[in-house]
């Protein structure tokens, strides 16, 4: 089983003043974006090889939130077989809003690692 670089989620402190430093500064074209008032805005950027999703952070998220690597894999849930149980698990297999199914687990620092399901048709 393969499990391949998809994108990197960041959660500024600031979310325009870093969707300007990506865009304005690195001349990463913004290719997706959703979010409103209400539910926090996002941002998806393609450096070419490399896409990077800014999240706003939602009302009360903590300040400290780490980034998070999002893997692209095609079965989530025989993936999620393959991962032996324990407090690591930060979410078993569900699916968003968006259809996306997913799981995170979390690394011994706290950095958290997404394996999804990645819709070809989006961004």
């Amino acid at each position: 089983m393969i499990d391949r670089f998809d994108h990197l989620v960041i959660r500024p402190a600031d979310f325009e003043r870093s969707l300007a430093f990506y865009r304005d500064t690195l001349g990463w074209p913004v290719v997706a974006q959703w979010g409103d008032e209400i539910e926090p805005r996002h941002a998806v950027l393609s450096g070419g090889a490399v896409k990077v999703v800014l999240a706003e952070r939602a009302k009360g998220e903590s300040p400290d939130t780490r980034p998070e690597l999002r893997l692209d894999i095609h079965d989530v849930a025989r993936r999620f077989a393959l991962i032996p149980p324990g407090d690591h698990v930060v979410r078993a297999p569900d699916e968003d809003a968006r259809g996306t199914r997913d799981f995170v687990v979390c690394d011994p620092d706290g950095n958290l690692i997404a394996f999804e399901e990645v819709h070809r048709s989006r961004a």
